[in-house]
């Protein structure tokens, strides 16, 4: 997706400050406020990059919204986010899903604990952080 929609980044900037609200009913209305960008997949992409913008400025309040993920659906499914980071980072390694790697029933990563931490130096400080809180729950 291209960005050439001439607010996207303010769009973006917006649903950061939303977020550091900590409040599920901002985060309400933010999806609604969002509703004015051309498409679905801005919306999208605006969300996400608004997480990843948050992880590198405030870690605490990015696990905060991690943990409370659902209220950005449907819009944005964070489950289906990792489990994308996770396949494309570890095939471009040249390993096999549901040979070397898998996802759970409860969509949780099955994988060699050497795979896991090899995955987590790989990635962005916001994948890092999608991943802890998604796929490598305690």
């Amino acid at each position: 997706m291209s960005r050439d929609f001439a607010n996207y980044e303010s769009f973006q900037g917006v649903a950061v400050e939303v977020f550091k609200a900590r409040s599920l009913d901002s985060i309400r209305s933010l999806k609604k406020f969002l509703t004015a960008l051309p498409s679905p997949s801005y919306i999208r992409r605006a969300l996400l990059q608004a997480i990843y913008q948050l992880a590198d400025q405030d870690p605490e309040t990015c696990r905060w919204l991690l943990q409370h993920r659902h209220y950005l659906e449907p819009e944005l499914n964070l489950m289906e986010v990792a489990q994308q980071v996770v396949t494309e980072q570890l095939q471009s390694q040249g390993l096999t899903l549901n040979q070397d790697f898998k996802f759970t029933s409860d969509e949780q990563l099955e994988a060699t604990e050497a795979i896991k931490m090899t995955l987590l130096q790989e990635v962005s400080a916001g994948e890092r952080l999608l991943l802890e809180e998604i796929l490598f729950m305690r």
